[in-house]
Order: C-alpha cells, then sequence, then structure tokens
C-alpha cells in the first residue's frame, strides 16, 4: 500500500522546515548549546517572524529536526518559558505566548507603582497622581546654575566619577552629621536617586534565594529590588510606634543576608521611630552582624526634628544610610547617596561603576549649589508658608507644627462637603496638631493619623489599603489624600 501523508504531517513537516530555516546557523556561538538555541528562538519571537500564538515543534520533533539530544531541546524550552516567551499546554503542546504583551519573569518589572510611573511619564496629563509623593514642578527653587566654566574646573575632568562629585560629597556629609551621625565625605557614595543607592547596597550582600527582612508594609521600590536580586522577604510588622525589636530579633532566627529599616517617615505609615526603639534595634543589629540598610530618603520632610539614625547607636556595624535630594527640592533632581563607613562605601562605589560608570555631573554640581543657596531647613519652611489648592476645596491651616513662622490661615467659612458637590474628595482637613505623630510634610505614601479632627469624612474606612496622608504640597498646603481599597 502507498504511504501517504495526511495535511496535518505536511503541515507539521512544513512547520518544521521554516523553524530551522528561521534559526539558520544558531549553533555557532559561545555557550551551552540549549542557551544557543533559546536565543535564537527568543531572536525569532522578538522580531515577530516567530509568530505570537504560534504552535512550535514537540521536544522529540524539534531536536530530531535540529540533530540536537531531547534534553537540549527540553532545555532550550523550559530556558523560554521561564523568559515568559513560551508557554506549554496540557493537549495543546508548546507554543509562542499569547497576543498579549510580553512580560519579563515576576518581579523584573517592579511594582505596579512602578507600572504607572512609567505609563504616566510617556506623555504629559493633566491628571495629578497621588500615587507617588514627588514634587511636580521646580517653582520656587532657588536660581543657580552651572555653567561650561563651571564644569571646566570640576574633578576628575573626565565627568567620570563612581563617588560623586567631590563639592557635593563634602555638603551630603555636612548634611547627614546634622542628622545626628558624624561623616566625612570618604564614607559618600552619591547614586541617581536612593533607588539606585538601596539597589547597590542589596548588590553587595543579596544572592538568589537569601532572606531579607523588611518593614511591613514598606516602599515597593526596595521590595522589588530585593525580589530582582532573587531574594526572599520576611516583613515586620510596622505597629504605632514602628517596628518593635522583639520581632526583628526572633526575625533574625532566618540567618536574613539583610535587614531593611526606615526610621525616619516610613513608607507607607509615615511612623517616625523614638530615640530608645532605634537604640533597641541598633542593639540588635549590632549583635547580629547582619547588614542593615536604613532609609533616611524622606528624613527631611519631617515637621519636627527626628532622633539620629539607627546607625549612629551601632557605630561600626555594616550599616548603608540612604538619603535623597529629590523628595526634597524636586523629582526630576536624581541625586541620592549611600552613607557607609569607608570600606563598604568602597564596596558600593564599585557595584555603582557597574551600573553608569557614576550619576551625571550637571545634576551633581547643580544639587550641590542647591544645597548651598537653600539648605533644607529653608526648603521645608518655604513650603509651609504657602498654600494651594486640591480638588475642589480649599485646605484651612493652622500654625504650621514645623515651627516655622507661617501665618496661620483662617478656615474657609463654607467649605464644601462630597455630597453637595460630587466630588469624591472628602472636606479638606487643617494642619494636625504639634502632638499628633507621626506626620510628616510630605511622604511616599502616610497613614492617617491616630485621631481624625472633627468633621473629617464618617465615609473613610479603616484598613490595610485605605491610607490617608496629610502632605504639604509645593506651596505649603496642608491636605488629605485618600487611597481607596484596591
Amino acid at each position: 500500500m502507498e504511504n501517504r501523508a495526511t495535511s496535518r504531517q505536511l503541515a507539521h513537516s512544513g512547520a518544521i522546515d521554516g523553524l530551522r530555516t528561521e534559526l539558520g546557523d544558531w549553533a555557532v556561538g559561545p555557550g551551552p548549546l540549549f542557551r544557543q538555541l533559546a536565543r535564537a528562538i527568543a531572536s525569532g519571537v522578538e522580531r515577530g517572524t516567530l509568530p505570537r500564538g504560534g504552535a512550535l515543534p514537540s521536544e522529540r520533533a524539534l531536536a530530531a529536526a535540529l540533530s540536537v539530544s531531547r534534553g537540549t531541546a527540553v532545555a532550550a524550552y523550559d530556558l523560554l518559558v521561564a523568559e515568559g516567551l513560551v508557554q506549554r499546554r496540557p493537549g495543546s503542546g508548546t507554543s509562542v505566548a499569547g497576543s498579549g504583551s510580553f512580560e519579563l519573569p515576576s518581579g523584573r518589572e517592579g511594582s505596579a507603582l512602578v507600572h504607572r510611573l512609567v505609563d504616566h511619564s510617556a506623555g504629559r496629563s493633566g491628571v495629578v497622581d497621588l500615587s507617588i509623593s514627588v514634587l511636580r514642578e521646580a517653582a520656587g527653587l532657588p536660581d543657580v546654575a552651572v555653567r561650561t566654566e563651571d564644569l571646566r574646573a570640576l574633578r576628575p575632568d573626565t565627568g567620570y566619577s563612581p563617588w560623586g562629585l567631590p563639592e557635593l560629597r563634602d555638603a551630603i556629609a555636612r548634611h547627614v552629621t546634622g542628622w545626628g551621625l558624624p561623616t566625612t565625605a570618604h564614607e559618600v557614595v552619591v547614586t541617581t536617586g536612593a533607588q539606585q543607592a538601596i539597589s547597590a547596597a542589596a548588590a553587595c550582600w543579596i544572592r538568589p534565594g537569601d532572606t531579607v527582612v523588611v518593614d511591613d508594609p514598606s516602599y515597593p521600590g526596595a521590595v522589588s529590588t530585593f525580589l530582582q536580586a532573587g531574594a526572599r522577604l520576611i516583613g515586620l510588622p510596622v505597629g504605632p510606634g514602628g517596628v518593635r525589636p522583639e520581632d526583628l530579633q526572633g526575625a533574625l532566627a532566618s540567618h536574613p543576608a539583610l535587614v531593611y529599616l526606615q526610621s525616619t517617615l516610613h513608607s507607607p505609615t509615615g511612623t517616625v521611630l523614638g530615640e530608645a526603639r532605634r537604640r533597641e534595634l541598633a542593639a540588635v543589629i549590632a549583635r547580629s552582624r547582619v547588614p542593615l540598610v536604613e532609609d533616611l530618603a524622606l528624613a527631611d520632610l519631617a515637621w519636627r526634628e527626628a532622633p539620629p539614625p539607627i546607625a549612629s547607636f551601632c557605630l561600626g556595624a555594616s550599616v548603608v544610610v540612604v538619603g535623597s535630594l529629590s523628595k526634597l527640592y524636586w523629582g526630576g533632581l536624581r541625586v541620592g547617596w549611600a552613607r557607609a563607613d569607608e570600606p563598604l562605601a568602597l564596596r558600593i562605589a564599585r557595584v555603582k561603576a557597574t551600573h553608569d560608570l557614576g550619576s551625571s555631573v550637571l545634576g551633581q554640581a547643580f544639587a550641590a549649589r542647591l544645597l548651598a543657596a537653600a539648605p533644607p531647613g529653608h526648603v521645608r519652611g518655604r513650603r509651609c508658608g504657602r498654600s494651594s489648592r486640591v480638588g475642589r476645596g480649599r485646605s484651612p491651616r493652622a500654625a504650621c507644627p514645623c515651627g516655622c513662622d507661617s501665618p496661620p490661615r483662617p478656615p474657609s467659612p463654607s467649605p464644601r462637603s462630597p455630597s453637595a458637590t460630587g466630588s469624591p474628595w472628602p472636606p479638606p482637613l487643617p494642619c494636625p496638631p504639634p502632638g499628633d505623630t507621626p506626620i510628616g510634610c510630605a511622604s511616599r505614601s502616610a497613614a492617617p493619623p491616630r485621631s481624625w479632627p472633627k468633621g473629617s469624612s464618617a465615609s473613610l474606612r479603616r484598613g490595610k489599603h485605605t491610607l490617608g496622608e496629610h502632605l504639604v504640597s509645593r506651596r505649603g498646603t496642608c491636605f488629605l489624600v485618600c487611597h481607596l481599597p484596591r
């Protein structure tokens, strides 16, 4: 009897021939065969020559067509599945990932906060994004300039400096010393924002599979950094007084590679740790000899002076203190820093060099001039001295708790209510009294005060995802922001 191939078999044979042609000389590069094969298939997917949703040969058929072992084909497909380019379905075989957009493995693309930032930055929008508390404009900053002749005087003259400009490191060292943590310029590494400082610190200690202890809830940018490094996270509950030393001691039984804490204006609760609590936490860190990343990116936004950093109570321990000028002056000023003892600072500088060879010299020079022209205390007082609008109402203000000499603003004679106007915003609230803590002039996100002023909306629900915060905008208005449950 004549051997006849079915139409399905012929189509399958044609698909294999097409794939073989598409891959070409895929086995001529360096590395294991399965990685070379995976790279060749991924290239076809990314170019679109292997269509999304299109069927791929079985492992056995692919191995036979390319004259490789079945193990090579299986390993190549496993790698592509892990990268999200290929999917396997029981009964349907192997195919290119579906018509939706290709995504990196879980955690690689950051949190939903990062996604919104990327999406909203693609074009100008009239909508104020309250999910990130950054200053939206540079208005009100002092007039400082960086000229060409200023650049000629900078050292090193190449512009490459993973450590950062000496004059800026000097200024930051004086600023951190003012927090109560004695610091020299040799202990400061200038970074591209606090986010890079956290990433560089994580790279010094974290390896895939390690455990990292974080405050819970925590700053999403730090969580994403640790997850991208392959870490497993253990959360420490943040109560009214912040993280408890006994909880930290218990978490250290898991032998973590790193501890991450926010001691001043914790995100998202706004908590400021008291000095006694800081001393207790420092003692636990010093005894355990576990590295600590203390995130103080929001420290300069507190209304009143905070206690010295945890690092000041455990001198000699492996502690990296993270700070930022982006929150204080303007979000577009991507200047942060990592403060650590000199040997550790050297490691961080080397890690940073692998990221970008050094932050922008122009940005650093501009930041140094801003620090000289408008010190943090001056900026904080300037913000508290003005008012602005939010939603459909204007916020009444009392004397500002930060201690600046801003005159009180009388309450509006007829504040609007959400029911009367149809606005989703509750009536504006005054600045909280000085005794209410934890509160800051601004934060990435801050929790509700412990007692709401009379007249506040009764519809506000308390819960893990219901966050109210008093913020001070660039012009100084204290207003309530409600983050509704998701």
